[in-house]
């Protein structure tokens, strides 16, 4: 049986689509779409389809650069979608036009033949079915997931080490994971525990760096898991209190100036980004956020490279 088309991609040409083929194969009844120049008549189709699609692709080359105004158009033309932009590896786009136009979702490939930083038609499941990111998606079948619940700030040193004795090891490449992991863990570890917690007024409850312990009601879980070839790193709270669209605001302004608000955590969030492979952030409103990704044995160091994000908003409950 034919089944229903839920997601839609647009490339900019022949030798764009010939790039992207190979990750989107396994996507079940992809409708692609090349624009050779005639956005007009690419629109029109995805019209036609616009009761049925759920996540639009564009290609990188397509926007922002060519066509500014895409981002806008693809919305009008199937309400309520789900954007996703990829990019080649080596060009990640400048994210103020997606701050602009409220794009939540990159993802990179490689142009080069170097390993995928994620599996795309994993990801585009989860855009269709309206999930929330889950740890175990980017580790093995069967690797441990290890959680562990804060009970005071004095907690944060004992975290990092169970996350360096996971990841013990000989070898550069394993050293470097575990400096890696560290400062990912401390980073995540300091959000949740001084830039999460809000009063009513939306103002921080307590000052960085002071010694703390948990609220009654407050609950910070850690968890991390390693497959001996990818590390996933997962951070809840459940204050809820990090909107979707500061995070990508905050991105954006990093990247643009390098400098960051420092209020609200802007430049912890990106850190964790630019040291992540892949950077997912899911927010229930006033009930919980989610900050997290992962991250290969062998990924490169240099903060400077392109990096994707999922940033997410969910107005139930996000499973642990």
């Amino acid at each position: 049986m034919h089944q229903m088309q839920t997601v839609a991609v647009l490339y900019l040409d022949g030798d764009d689509r010939k790039l992207w083929e190979a990750s989107l194969d396994a996507v079940p009844d992809l409708l692609s779409i090349t624009v050779d120049g005639n956005p007009a008549v690419s629109l029109e189709a995805l019209r036609r389809k616009g009761g049925t699609i759920r996540v639009v692709i564009i290609s990188a080359r397509l926007y922002p650069g060519a066509y500014p105004e895409l981002a806008k158009l693809v919305r009008e033309a199937c309400p309520g979608i789900e954007l996703l932009l990829i990019s080649p590896d080596d060009a990640s786009p400048p994210l103020k036009p997606l701050f602009a136009d409220d794009i939540r979702h990159l993802a990179l490939n490689s142009e080069k033949g170097r390993p995928n930083r994620e599996h795309l038609p994993s990801v585009i499941s989860m855009l269709v079915d309206r999930r929330a990111w889950e740890i175990g998606a980017c580790l093995k079948k069967g690797t441990k997931v290890h959680s562990y619940r804060l009970g005071s700030s004095e907690d944060k040193e004992s975290m990092i080490g169970a996350l360096e004795g996971v990841l013990a090891g000989a070898g550069e490449e394993m050293d470097m994971l575990r400096q890696k992991g560290a400062l990912l863990a401390d980073e995540l570890l300091e959000n949740a525990m001084y830039n999460a917690p809000r009063g009513a007024h939306g103002d921080r409850l307590f000052k960085k760096g002071e010694k703390r312990d948990m609220l009654p009601q407050e609950h910070i879980i850690f968890s991390f898991g390693f497959d001996g070839e990818t590390l996933a790193l997962k951070l809840a709270d459940n204050w809820g209190s990090l909107e979707p669209d500061l995070v990508l605001e905050y991105l954006a302004k990093n990247q643009e100036d390098g400098s960051g608000a420092d209020d609200a955590g802007g430049r912890g969030l990106f850190i964790i980004w630019r040291f992540l492979d892949q950077f997912h952030v899911n927010v229930e409103p006033g009930r919980r956020t989610v900050v997290g990704g992962h991250l290969q044995l062998g990924s490169r160091l240099d903060p400077d490279a392109p990096r994707g994000f999922h940033i997410t908003k969910h107005q139930k409950e996000i499973a642990t």
